[in-house]
């Protein structure tokens, strides 16, 4: 029988950094690239695992200041860090796996994103790395 599970308290952290009051989407993706290893006695096309392609995207609430989360991610543009992602909170279980993309790379961000009467939001794109997924702590 099939299950459904609502993200109902995700955990979105970057850099050691809590951003999960800020977050309101969020999705992890892993690739493994498929190398072509037909031959020629080979009746058909195989593949074989090659490196792993790894991304996680999400949708933050932008906030100005010091200490906020725009002057945060100015600071990590062009460098290396890790980010968590957890479906139910933080701590790792069967059914909260918390996935971490460590060594990712943060290409670029909007520092202003808004419209009249609307919230300032920022789409992110954190790339490269290797994805680990724990489900016990």
């Amino acid at each position: 029988m099939a299950t459904v599970t609502n993200l109902t308290n995700p955990y979105f952290e970057i850099d050691g950094t809590d951003y999960t009051e800020q977050c309101s989407t969020c999705s992890v993706v892993s690739t493994i690239e498929a190398l072509e290893s037909t031959t020629f006695g080979d009746s058909a096309r195989n593949y074989t695992a090659g490196l792993q392609a790894n991304e996680i995207t999400a949708t933050l609430m932008l906030a100005y200041g010091a200490s906020e989360i725009e002057a945060d991610l100015a600071a990590l543009i062009g460098t290396t860090f890790n980010v968590v992602v957890g479906a139910t909170g933080s701590s790792p279980a069967a059914d909260n796996p918390v996935y971490t993309l460590t060594g990712c790379y943060l290409e670029s961000y909007t520092g202003i994103n808004g419209d009249f009467g609307t919230l300032s939001t920022v789409d992110l794109t954190f790339r490269g790395g290797a994805l680990t997924r724990a489900i016990a702590p």
